[in-house]
């Protein structure tokens, strides 16, 4: 019997991990070892870890654990969980192992869907991106076009507006904006493309140009693209966790589900960079610690 069992070994399961382990917990962290920002070269804004690649933060985040002998690992994925009594769960993994905890900490992240567009999976991680805060800094001096295909990605041209005044728009194909932000586009020197792209060129990784269906090659050196990102997961109907009106599992500060016992931190919780989801990871430690020292302290 586990005290917590943390699935999900980004930076948040990680993070649950280290707090919930130096707090007398007998934790197991479980980890597929498929991160969504595997294709990613460098990860940016987390201090003292700027530009370090995705796979160095997962192994330095190893370390880290593993030097305390209540904390361990296993590469496996939980295929179910289920609830047994108030106080226990059984979660069944893909090899075939059951395993009983007390506590779980959902910190699986999210899948991510690229736009339909030819060749962008081989652009993609390093000269486009899809969160200005990580990347921007570093396409700062280029030329940008951001793919966005719906009206709920709008958003990413403002934020952009704020590292390059060479931002082109292109919807490919995909026609919901409406004149009055066609118009604030142009205010703002930013051109609109609706023309659906044909193919993404460059060399090894480094966008050159974009060809679109009437014809044009536009040249650019980089870009941004908005992701549809896949928060579906199985634990969340078998069990009867409250979702947002976004799809996303809601929690408290310390990261309580409307679950006793389930906890949840990082992406799963809503899109983040890497040091919040490290933040709320740490914060359902603190939570997981914090329920367990109110229900063993004896009161009159």
């Amino acid at each position: 019997m586990f005290d917590v069992v943390i699935i999900g070994g980004g930076p948040a399961g990680m993070s649950a991990a280290l707090v919930a382990g130096r707090g007398k917990q007998n934790v197991l962290l479980i980890d597929e070892e498929k991160p969504r920002n595997a294709v990613t070269k460098e990860s940016h804004a987390f201090l003292t870890r700027d530009g370090i690649k995705p796979e160095d933060f997962r192994e330095k985040g190893r370390q880290d654990l593993l030097k305390y002998p209540s904390i361990s690992i296993k590469n496996d994925r939980v295929r179910a969980i289920v609830k047994l009594t108030d106080d226990s769960f059984e979660l069944t993994t893909q090899s075939g192992v059951n395993i009983h905890t007390k506590n779980i900490v959902l910190a699986t992240g999210l899948k991510e869907t690229l736009p339909d567009v030819k060749s962008i999976e081989h652009y993609y991680g390093t000269s486009i991106f899809s969160c200005p805060f990580c990347d921007g800094w570093e396409m700062k001096e280029h030329s940008l076009i951001l793919i966005i295909e719906s009206i709920q990605a709008f958003h990413l041209t403002k934020l952009l507006k704020n590292w390059t005044d060479d931002l082109v728009i292109a919807t490919n194909g995909n026609y919901f904006l409406e004149s009055e932000q066609k118009e604030n586009l142009a205010l703002n020197n930013i051109r609109l493309i609706e023309d659906k792209i044909v193919e993404l060129k460059g060399d090894q990784g480094q966008l050159q140009s974009v060809t679109f269906e009437n014809g044009e090659e536009l040249v650019r050196t980089g870009g941004f693209c908005a992701t549809v990102l896949d928060n579906t997961l199985p634990f969340i109907e078998q069990l009867g966790i409250e979702v947002n009106d976004f799809g996303y599992i809601t929690t408290d500060m310390m990261g309580h589900t409307s679950i006793p016992g389930i906890y949840a931190a990082g992406e799963i919780t809503g899109p983040s960079q890497l040091i919040v989801s490290a933040s709320q990871g740490h914060m359902a430690g603190i939570g997981i610690i914090a329920d367990s020292s109110e229900a063993h302290f004896l009161t009159k």
